[in-house]
């Protein structure tokens, strides 16, 4: 189950959205911990009075005696240790790159357990054997397919590369990306994928949102400068190769219920909500968008928002003037600015703090929850 969570299997994708089955994966990983180390623990404890020996002798006779209670062991201490390290407290003091680079040892603790289940115990014979057999290959089967094969297989039939590079804001910059056969490359406005630039320092993989809606001709994501690696982004260079890991995510039209909608967008967080503007906006959807930065020269895609048939308030935290709006996105703003709200579909992406705030406002403004759509990107 937690394999099939983050395999990126897109007909289980497309239905709950990624962001989703990752928080699944991380609640589950945290309960398995407690029966990871129950198992070893209530054997030795059953065997140790069965055998009349000490907890200490008994759990050595397994170590050193038992098939592959060896192996299984370090297994187990390697998921111990990645579920430690999957804590919220400790996994926001790891960079990204190093986190995903420690984490992908999770392969090598299930093939070591892998190993001690099929030669011991109810699985270790009959039918139970090749149960057990199909469902873990099956299941690796369609990791390995999705999750690193399907991104090369993209590579190679589009090809890839950055086309350029164009300063947005004075902090974030757009990526043109152009490939062969892009019309066939497909995606919903909304959606995201996870870049790899094959370029020096920034190999590493990343999700970024699609700012420009499917189009045929380019992808485009627009990427501000928050931490090590986006800040290099101005950096890349014109021809550099990208291997792209998508689409993924469920934050699209595909979702609503309504032909209305509201936009609630925090800073870089208009990228995807951009995207579903305008896919909108040519099929004359009515349209409300309020987007939040803190300080004027934060806002990005200005130009391009102000071209669409969008009725759209920018609201301002720290220097308000001139026409913007004053503070953040709250009941008051809401209410006096879309007062229809509880007619509309409503997508919201910004800061994970102001889309978790601004989901418990509108539940409390009486909005329907299923017509609340956001997603999380935050590992």
């Amino acid at each position: 189950m937690q394999l099939v969570l983050i395999g990126r299997i897109r007909p289980i994708e497309r239905l709950y959205g990624f962001d989703k089955q990752n928080i699944l994966h991380r609640s589950l990983g945290y309960s398995l911990a407690l029966f990871l180390l129950v198992h070893p623990l209530l054997l030795t404890i059953g065997y140790s009075g069965a055998n009349e020996l000490s907890l200490t002798s008994q759990f050595l006779d397994f170590l050193f005696h038992w098939q592959d209670v060896s192996r299984a062991l370090v297994g187990l201490l390697l998921m111990i240790g990645l579920i430690f390290v999957s804590l919220p407290i400790i996994r926001k003091r790891i960079r990204y790159d190093r986190w995903h680079f420690v984490h992908l040892l999770m392969y090598a603790a299930v093939a070591l357990i892998f190993i001690h289940q099929t030669k011991s115990g109810d699985v270790a014979r009959g039918a139970a054997f090749y149960y057990w057999y199909v469902l873990n290959f099956t299941i690796f089967g369609l990791v390995l397919l999705y999750r690193f094969v399907r991104p090369f297989y993209l590579f190679a039939r589009h090809r890839f590369y950055v086309d350029k590079v164009v300063p947005e804001t004075i902090n974030a910059v757009s990526i043109y990306i152009k490939g062969k056969n892009l019309e066939r490359f497909q995606f919903a406005a909304g959606q995201y994928a996870n870049f790899i630039f094959l370029q020096k320092k920034m190999l590493q993989s990343h999700p970024f949102s699609f700012s420009a809606a499917p189009n045929g001709e380019f992808l485009r994501i627009t990427i501000k400068a928050v931490g090590d690696f986006t800040s290099q982004i101005r950096n890349l260079k014109s021809g550099t190769m990208v291997i792209i890991d998508g689409p993924l995510g469920a934050f699209t039209e595909a979702m609503a219920r309504r032909d209305k909608f509201l936009f609630i967008a925090g800073g870089i967080g208009i990228t995807p909500i951009r995207s579903l503007i305008e896919s909108l906006s040519a099929k004359k959807k009515d349209v409300v968008l309020l987007y939040a930065n803190k300080v004027p020269e934060e806002i990005a895609l200005r130009k391009e928002l102000e071209f669409m048939s969008v009725k759209q308030t920018l609201i301002i935290s720290e220097k308000p003037e001139g026409s913007y709006e004053c503070g953040r996105v709250d009941a008051e703003k809401i209410v006096r600015l879309v007062p229809d709200y509880l007619e509309r579909e409503i997508f919201i992406c910004g800061p994970p703090p102001m889309m978790k705030s601004i989901v418990q406002l509108l539940r409390g403004l009486g909005a329907d929850p299923s017509a609340i759509h956001f997603e999380k990107f935050s590992y």
